[in-house]
């Protein structure tokens, strides 16, 4: 195949992290350097980067609100400022805590086993450690966003000085006449 009818393209079947680079003929004519082909290869892995980081970012945004949430209940189970049945549903539908972590009650009621308050504090440690799994999982993804930013940003450089280098070979050449 020809350099000048290639086409640069992302195999979008390939895991995350490991994109292939793929190459196909679109009937195109004209000349295609090398430099051009690596600036296009580079500019499509940056454009690729892009994308991810903001699909992360989506998702670090749905992350942090389910964290907002989840610490504002555990604020109001200490307290016992809450409706009970609510707060649990939220937890067991959207947290994922099992409804056997859970009390069925946090009120003083008559027949009662355990007190309101150990009845709270149970709520409150199977809240606590869905927080600290939800806050472990904020800063991965934060450093998972940093990484797609700093590859983002490598494949702008490497593209920006391939232009360079191609500018100033054309500017020598030019020079030598």
């Amino acid at each position: 195949m020809p350099i000048e009818s290639v086409q640069i393209a992302v195999n979008r079947n390939a895991p995350a992290g490991s994109e292939r680079i793929l190459m196909y003929d679109t009937g195109a004519s004209g000349p295609l350097t090398l430099g051009q082909l690596v600036q296009a290869v580079c500019l499509r892995s940056a454009a690729v980067y892009e994308a991810q980081s903001v699909t992360k970012m989506n998702l670090m945004t749905s992350g942090s609100e389910k964290l907002d949430r989840a610490s504002s209940y555990l604020e109001r189970i200490m307290s016992g400022n809450l409706d009970w049945n609510e707060c649990k549903t939220y937890l067991t539908t959207v947290l994922g805590i099992p409804a056997s972590a859970l009390p069925d009650r946090i009120d003083e009621y008559a027949g009662a086993t355990k007190s309101a308050y150990d009845r709270r504090m149970q709520a409150a440690t199977a809240l606590k450690e869905k927080v600290d799994a939800l806050t472990q999982s904020q800063q991965e993804d934060m450093i998972d966003l940093q990484s797609l930013v700093n590859r983002r940003d490598n494949a702008c450089s490497t593209s920006s000085n391939i232009v360079r280098t191609l500018g100033n070979s054309s500017a020598d050449n030019a020079q030598n006449f």
